[in-house]
């Protein structure tokens, strides 16, 4: 085999980037956010709101590019069409970009995977569009795909081995030379890989000559000894654990596990992939039994698909629609008319599997019938039925249900904490408040902070208003109120942060601006307490502390005001400490009284830090707040 030359190498790298310009365009602005972004802590990470919104822009502009610009070459659009159809991707990229969150929740996570997995989709099917009108099909499409799918594999080898090499010299040079090598340059070489080398070295395989294609060749050995030795046994083992089951299920009568539907699912696919893999050489005389096996798969598959309807909708009747159900739900119905029509048409038309599939894809990311919409009213519905069912509603609310309803079964609790979580991990508590007369507002001190502590803080903030108990795995009460034996108790307060002390005085435990950038002002705390809503507002840097209650307009006024900075200046002064010093005082030295009207609280600082930049002067602290709230205040 003879070796390509330099020339020739430049020669077909040229070639790729004149024809998959914006594709590589893609691979450029991965590859150049991961080597910026390696280059972070995590902390500035964190403070990147592009970073989500343009990496997965990037990753769907990969195959989106890809599909338009291969379905242009196959039907030999004209340059105005191509490029025309080439700027809607890059407008539907914008929009997403714009949509998209700068932490991504599970639902945009989902819709993500969704995309990619249409837009790929799209790549095997868009150049074959016309083979949908076929009655039989031709050699194209699979030999089209199956280059594909066997240039993916090469492409991720030659990346993998590469990075295995270059990183084993990296180490040499590092152990044999004394040479400091940072550990991001590792990562920017593996970003620089699996993106700009990995798809280029991809595209330059992509089949240019769709007519060529067409022509018949020999069937891989290998791919026939893998599909026939190794696949198909496991989809037959597979398929007799599943009846063995559907048997035991109808001999003992009893509903079948959830997690089947998975088993089910797992089965199908890896049996429609082998039927695939083989579909060239289904005529051939020596292979009748791959004909017959193609029949009696899809026939085998109807009572299995009955199954995971029974297993999901038990789960649907019991807890609603969530997204994995829905998708569980789509999934089983796509392959209840994949397997009609496969065996209608005897094996014929495979471009329906991709075609059909990214359209299933497209269609679930979005719109009143995609995956999120359906599942957020079926879990709203879920809400409205248990509340209604269990006495929870006064006057159409929530508020304060715990102390109308003190008994709660078990399973009423867990399905109201499902509800709960779902839509705060989606970050859609506002979708619930048509059922809570209090207002939903996350506080303005996590705004801007990770995502997992905006999601703690609106499930908390449902079961305070609600006054709701959450429901765990560790929940020791049956619906009778027995203790099961062998479990722990747990007992803590209901606030871990705010400590209730009687008669209208708190302990307010978490005020904490060290973690904090320290702006101009900035809530570091905030909490519903039965007198009203409360927050801690730090300004000047950290200098003053404000306690601010929410008026019913809606606005905050200061009621208390603190001057840490003040304590900080006046103890600098006195002990001539400069700012790497560390002075042990006594509680009282760092103990700020406050009193206006109906409050009064005294701020006990467990640390005070001040320190110089240039002419910004920052304090920090930690600090505890023994607050009362006399009774004119108590409403």
């Amino acid at each position: 085999m003879k070796l390509p030359s330099l020339q020739q190498l430049a020669a077909e790298a040229a070639r790729v980037v004149r024809r998959f310009p914006l594709t590589l365009l893609c691979a450029v602005v991965l590859c150049s956010v991961g080597i910026y972004t390696n280059h972070l802590n995590y902390q500035e990470k964190q403070h990147l709101d592009w970073l989500f919104p343009v990496l997965s822009a990037a990753g769907l502009g990969l195959s989106g590019t890809l599909a338009v610009a291969l379905t242009a070459e196959r039907y030999h659009w004209r340059l105005a069409l191509r490029w025309g159809a080439l700027a809607v991707v890059l407008g539907l990229l914008a929009v997403w970009y714009a949509l998209a969150p700068a932490q991504p929740n599970t639902e945009w996570g989902a819709r993500l995977a969704l995309l990619l997995l249409g837009t790929h989709l799209a790549v095997a099917a868009g150049p074959y569009l016309p083979e949908l009108r076929r009655q039989a099909d031709t050699p194209g499409f699979w030999r089209y795909n199956e280059t594909l799918f066997l240039r993916i594999l090469t492409a991720g080898l030659y990346s993998g081995v590469l990075f295995a090499g270059c990183a084993l010299a990296l180490v040499a040079v590092e152990n044999l030379f004394f040479v400091d090598i940072k550990p991001r340059v590792y990562a920017d070489l593996f970003v620089v890989l699996g993106s700009i080398f990995n798809t280029w070295f991809f595209l330059a395989g992509v089949p240019r000559d769709f007519a060529a294609l067409e022509q018949e060749v020999s069937y891989p050995k290998g791919l026939k000894v893998f599909t026939q030795f190794v696949l198909l046994p496991l989809v037959v083992l597979y398929l007799g654990i599943l009846y063995a089951y559907l048997g035991r299920i109808l001999l003992v009568q009893a509903l079948p596990q959830g997690w089947v539907s998975m088993l089910v699912l797992a089965l199908a696919v890896a049996g429609i992939f082998a039927l695939l893999l083989i579909h060239p050489i289904r005529h051939a005389a020596e292979n009748t039994w791959i004909r017959t096996f193609g029949r009696w798969f899809y026939l085998a598959l109807f009572p299995l698909l009955g199954l995971l309807a029974v297993a999901i909708g038990t789960r649907i009747r019991t807890y609603g629609i969530t997204e994995e159900r829905y998708f569980v739900l789509v999934l089983a119905a796509w392959l209840f008319g994949i397997a009609i029509y496969f065996l209608r048409r005897r094996g014929q038309g495979i471009i329906w599997i991709p075609a059909s599939l990214a359209v299933v894809a497209f269609l679930a990311a979005g719109g009143p019938w995609g995956a999120f919409a359906v599942a957020r009213r079926s879990q709203l519905n879920q809400l409205r039925e248990i509340s209604t069912q269990y006495g929870l509603l006064k006057d159409g609310k929530l508020d304060g249900a715990g102390k109308r309803v003190s008994e709660l079964p078990k399973e009423a609790r867990k399905r109201i904490s499902s509800i709960f979580d779902f839509f705060a991990d989606r970050e859609a508590v506002e979708k619930l408040q048509p059922f809570f007369a209090t207002k939903l507002v996350l506080p303005d001190s996590l705004q801007n902070r990770f995502r997992w502590a905006r999601t703690y803080q609106q499930t908390r903030q449902l079961y305070t208003i609600s006054g709701l108990p959450e429901w765990n795995e560790y929940d020791q009460y049956s619906d009778e109120g027995g203790v099961h034996s062998g479990r722990r108790i747990s007992f803590k307060p209901d606030n871990g942060s705010l400590w209730r002390l009687g008669d209208g005085r708190y302990l307010w435990t978490e005020v904490d601006t060290r973690h904090y950038q320290q702006p101009e002002r900035e809530v570091v705390a905030e909490q519903f307490l039965p007198e009203g809503r409360f927050r801690f507002v730090s300004t000047g840097f950290g200098r003053q502390l404000h306690l601010e209650e929410c008026m019913p307009s809606g606005d905050w006024h200061t009621q208390l005001v603190w001057h840490p900075g003040k304590l900080a200046d006046s103890l600098s002064e006195k002990h001539s400490i400069s700012n790497s010093d560390d002075i042990a005082l006594s509680n009282t030295a760092l103990n700020l009284q406050s009193q206006r009207g109906a409050l009064s609280a005294q701020l006990l600082f467990s640390m005070l830090d001040r320190e110089q930049h240039q002419d910004t002067v920052t304090y920090q602290y930690r600090a505890q707040v023994i607050m009362q709230l006399k009774r004119k205040l108590i409403r």
